[in-house]
């Protein structure tokens, strides 16, 4: 009777160990294919200056990445628009989606005490005199 609870027992840590081997490796995976989604794009570069100088928290790293996964998508769309009726007007449109993006993550991004340095990095006052 012994034998059969030790090999009750093998088994039983054995599973476990395989579930703890297997999340383990699932969760290594889902980290690395955010990262890998993260450092890619057109505005990998940006985001990874943006971070380095600001440093901010997660949940505010984590609003800068859907706004600029919004924003890239809004780009998108700008551009097929204007494949299908022209270019004559793509530059001044993606100029003011640009000035509302940089304005929607100095708002909602930044802390208060941060915004003059971006501003000061972003061109001042001058892209806010445009829009």
């Amino acid at each position: 009777m012994g034998n059969l609870r030790l090999w009750i027992v093998l088994l039983a840590l054995t599973a476990f160990g395989g579930g703890l081997g297997i999340g383990w490796f699932a969760a290594n995976r889902d980290h690395e294919r955010e990262a890998r989604a993260r450092n890619s794009g057109p505005f990998a570069g940006f985001q990874a200056e943006f971070e380095r100088t600001f440093k901010p928290s997660a949940e505010r790293s984590r609003l800068l990445q859907e706004l600029l996964a919004v924003y890239e998508r809004e780009i998108h769309q700008l551009e097929q628009a204007h494949l299908e009726n022209g270019r004559s007007d793509l530059e001044a449109k993606l100029d003011t989606l640009a000035l509302n993006y940089r304005e929607r993550i100095r708002d909602n991004v930044l802390p208060a005490d941060k915004r003059s340095e971006y501003d000061r990095l972003a061109g001042g006052l001058d892209w806010k005199a445009k829009n």
